[in-house]
C-alpha cells in the first residue's frame, strides 16, 4: 500500500494544526527532529524525504501562526544592528546564489537556501513560545527526560548483532546492509533513533550541554536533579557507543569554560564544585561498569587514529584553500549538500563540482557562496558567542546564567562544526539562539518583578527572590556573581 499520499494529506493537516497551536507546535519540531530517524527507519521507509521534510512543514506553519498571532510584536528583540544586517545580508547573498549558473537547477540552490536560512527566525520565535519562566523549565525538564529512552535504545542496538532490525540507517545505502562498527570489533557504532551516526552525535552534544545547564541551576544537588544525572550518564556512554570521537573532544575542551562560569561564579561555587565532582565520579564509575564494553571500543577506535590533529585545524584553514577554486561568486548555494543528487536526475552526482571535494563545513561554505557569503555567515556565528558571553556576565539570575553558559559553549562547539550540512546541528544552533534571547528577557522581567515586590513591601529581601519562578529555590534565587 502506497502511503505517499496519506502522509502528504496529513503534512498538510499538521501544517494547518501548527498556525493554530504554533507554541505547542515549536516544542513538537524539536521532539519530532530526536524522533524523525525513527519514524524513517522503522515505520515509514519507502517515504523517508516526507518524514524528514516533515518537521520543516511544522516550522513554516510555525512561523505563519506566531506572524497571525503577532506574538512577535509583543517581544522586542534586543537592538543588535550588525547582527540582524549580517543576516539580512546573508540571506539577499542566499537568495541570489540559487541562480548561480553554476548549480546544474534551481532545486539545488532551494535546498541549499533551506539549510542556510530555514531556522534562523527560531531566533525570535522561542521567545514568544516560552514566554515564562515555568514554561521554559517545564520544556526542559520533558526535554531531558526523552533523551533517556533515546539512550536506552542506544544500549540496545551496541548490545544487538550488526543484522538486527535495530542497526539500520535512514538513507539509500541501507539497502545494502552494511552498518559501521568499531573496526575489527563486533559492536555497532549506534545512531539510536537518529538516521545515522553524525546526528546523534550533534544530538547528544547539544543534549549534554543543556544538562549540565539544568544541573548548574540547581548547584549539581541530587534532589529535583535525578533524571538530569541518568541522562548525563546515559549521553556520556552514548557518546562512546557512536564511536565518534569529535564530540568528546569538544565538551572535553569546553569543560573547564563551564567549570567556571557556571559552576564556580556563582556563591556556592565551592559546594557545587565539590558536588559536581561526586557526580562526574559516579559516572566515571556507571563508564567502568555497565559502559565497560563502549569504553573499550571507544578507546581502540580512539587509540587508532593519528590524524586528529589535521582534523582540528582543518575547519580553520579550509576555507582559505578553497577560496582560489571557490572564485569571487562560488558554486551556488546548496552546491555540495548531501541532498542535492536527489534532486538532478540524470546527471552525473556532483559532476557540477568540477571535481572539488571537501570534508569542512567551512570549506564547503566559501565554496557556494564565495568569501562574502562566507564572511556573512561566520561573523554571524562568531558575533553570537561573543553577545552570548557578555549575557552569561551580565544577567541577574542563576537559573538564567546557567542557560546563556549553555548557549556559549553550543555555539563555540559549533564554530568549527557542521551547522548547514547536518540538519540536527542546524537546528539546535538557531534554537539555542533563541534560548539566549529569551533567557534575556526572562531575566529583566524578574528584575522589575523583584524591584516591583520590594517597592511593594518596603523590603529589600523582597527583592532578593524573584517571586513568580516556578524552580526549586536552587534555580530561582537571585544571585550576582562576585
Amino acid at each position: 500500500m502506497d502511503l505517499r499520499p496519506l502522509l502528504l494529506f496529513a503534512g498538510a493537516g499538521a501544517f494547518l494544526w501548527a498556525i493554530a497551536r504554533w507554541r505547542t507546535a515549536v516544542q513538537l519540531v524539536m521532539v519530532l527532529l530526536v524522533l524523525e530517524g525513527a519514524i524513517r527507519k522503522w515505520l515509514f521507509p519507502g517515504a523517508q524525504d516526507l518524514v524528514y521534510l516533515a518537521k520543516d512543514v511544522l516550522l513554516l506553519g510555525v512561523y505563519v501562526g506566531c506572524l497571525r498571532d503577532r506574538a512577535l510584536d509583543r517581544f522586542k528583540p534586543p537592538p543588535l544592528p550588525a547582527f540582524y544586517t549580517a543576516l539580512a545580508l546573508g540571506a539577499v547573498v542566499g537568495f541570489l546564489q540559487i541562480f548561480n549558473p553554476k548549480l546544474p537547477n534551481l532545486l539545488v540552490g532551494l535546498l541549499g537556501f533551506k539549510a542556510y536560512l530555514l531556522y534562523v527566525p527560531l531566533l525570535f520565535v522561542v521567545p514568544a513560545a516560552l514566554p515564562t519562566d515555568r514554561e521554559l523549565v517545564s520544556f526542559l525538564r520533558r526535554y531531558i527526560l526523552l533523551s533517556i529512552p533515546v539512550g536506552i535504545l542506544g544500549v540496545a542496538q551496541f548490545l544487538s548483532p550488526s543484522s538486527s532490525f535495530l542497526n539500520v540507517y535512514a538513507r539509500t545505502d541501507a539497502a545494502t546492509g552494511y552498518v559501521s562498527t568499531f573496526g575489527s570489533s563486533e559492536f555497532v557504532r549506534v545512531t539510536a533513533t537518529f538516521s545515522y551516526i553524525t546526528g546523534y552525535g550533534s544530538y547528544l552534544v547539544a543534549i549534554t550541554i543543556l544538562v549540565q545547564a539544568y544541573l548548574a541551576a540547581t548547584r549539581w544537588r541530587l534532589r529535583h536533579s535525578l533524571a538530569a544525572y541518568v541522562a548525563l550518564g546515559m549521553a556520556a556512554v552514548g557518546m562512546l557507543m557512536t564511536g565518534s570521537r569529535g564530540p568528546v573532544l569538544i565538551l572535553a575542551l569546553l569543560f573547564p569554560l563551564y567549570w567556571w562560569l557556571a559552576v564556580m561564579r556563582g556563591a556556592e561555587g565551592g559546594a557545587t564544585f565539590g558536588r559536581l565532582l561526586v557526580g562526574v565520579s559516579l559516572l566515571g564509575l556507571l563508564l567502568a561498569s555497565a559502559g565497560s564494553d563502549a569504553l573499550s571500543a571507544f578507546i581502540g577506535r580512539a587509540a587508532g587514529t593519528e590524524d586528529i590533529g589535521d582534523r582540528l585545524v582543518l575547519p580553520f584553514i579550509s576555507p582559505w584553500e578553497t577560496l582560489p577554486d571557490a572564485g569571487p561568486l562560488g558554486y551556488g548555494i546548496g552546491a555540495t549538500h548531501q541532498t542535492a543528487a536527489a534532486v538532478t536526475p540524470g546527471i552525473v552526482p556532483y559532476s557540477w563540482l568540477d571535481g572539488h571535494a571537501f570534508e569542512a563545513e567551512s570549506g564547503r561554505v566559501m565554496f557556494e557562496l564565495g568569501p562574502v557569503g562566507f564572511l556573512l555567515v561566520y561573523f554571524a556565528r562568531v558575533y553570537l558567542i561573543v553577545f552570548a558571553l557578555r549575557q552569561v556576565f551580565s544577567l541577574a539570575t542563576t537559573f538564567h546564567r546557567a542557560i546563556a553558559t549553555a548557549c556559549l559553549m553550543f555555539f563555540l562547539a559549533e564554530l568549527p562544526g557542521s551547522i548547514v550540512f547536518d540538519v540536527t546541528s542546524d537546528l539546535f544552533f538557531w534554537f539555542f539562539g533563541g534560548l539566549l534571547l529569551t533567557v534575556m528577557r526572562l531575566d529583566r522581567v524578574a528584575i522589575l518583578r523583584a524591584a516591583r515586590a520590594s517597592a511593594a513591601a518596603g523590603s529589600s529581601a523582597a527583592a532578593a527572590r524573584p517571586q513568580t519562578s516556578p524552580l526549586p529555590a536552587a534555580l530561582a534565587r537571585r544571585e550576582r556573581a562576585p
